[in-house]
Parts: structure tokens; C-alpha cells; sequence
């Protein structure tokens, strides 16, 4: 469910450095879902639902025309860094179509991390059982 939330989605999808940047650009109006604003970060978006985000909003495309773009990922976003493959992103509209909830199963999860699925089965067995 949290793969799900809006500004999760603004994050995953590289616009914002991180989750709490793409909060504020929610918050502050500057994210549309189907075309109208959507101010409450916590939004639960629903398969094919289209995230539009302000291209002056976004912190990397601040510059000017035929300028090098600073951006420069910090050491530990490393493994974050990619579009997952339930979202379909286009940069050149800055826009986001939210295909369908991640999936995750036993050797496979969809949801982004550093460590690998065989992982996350162990921590949800581990959870499970010391409820």
C-alpha cells in the first residue's frame, strides 16, 4: 500500500531527491493526478492513474537553457536511483502513468530496495511469527 501513495510514486519515479521533497511539492500544489491538483501526499493512486508533476517544481531541471544540469546522486540513494516497473515514466513531460500495485511473491518483489527478495521473504517470516 505504500508503493501506492503519491508522493512515494513522485519519489520513485526520480522527480525529488527523496520522499519528504516530494511531499512538499504535493503539498505546495505542485503534482497533478488526471489533471487536477492534488494537495494530500497520502493519495491512494488507482492502475493508470496519470501523475503530472511542475517541470519548475523539479529541483535538477532548475537552469537555464543548453546549461550542464548539476545533479549529482548521493552515495546511499544509489540502489533507489532507478524507475521500478510498474511506473511508466516520460521526462520530457514530466509525467508519470501508474501501470498497477507492485508485486511481490516469493523470490520476486518489485518493490525497491537494497536488499535482495530472499531477504524481505525472511523478514516477513520472521515478523510473522514474533507478532
Amino acid at each position: 500500500e505504500l508503493e501506492r501513495r503519491l508522493d512515494f510514486v513522485v519519489f520513485r519515479s526520480n522527480f525529488c531527491p527523496s520522499v519528504y521533497a516530494a511531499r512538499q511539492l504535493c503539498v505546495h500544489g505542485k503534482v497533478l493526478v488526471n489533471g487536477k491538483k492534488m494537495a494530500y501526499p497520502s493519495h491512494k493512486l488507482k492502475d493508470g492513474d496519470v501523475i503530472t508533476v511542475d517541470p519548475h517544481a523539479i529541483q535538477f531541471l532548475k537552469g537555464e537553457k543548453g546549461q550542464e544540469l548539476d545533479f549529482t546522486p548521493k552515495p546511499y540513494s544509489q540502489p533507489f536511483l532507478f524507475v521500478p516497473e510498474y511506473l511508466e515514466v516520460n521526462y520530457n513531460t514530466c509525467q508519470t502513468v501508474f501501470l498497477r500495485s507492485p508485486v511481490s511473491r516469493p523470490g520476486r518483489s518489485e518493490i525497491p530496495s537494497p536488499f535482495p527478495p530472499d531477504f524481505h521473504s525472511l523478514a516477513y517470516e520472521y515478523y510473522a511469527r514474533n507478532k
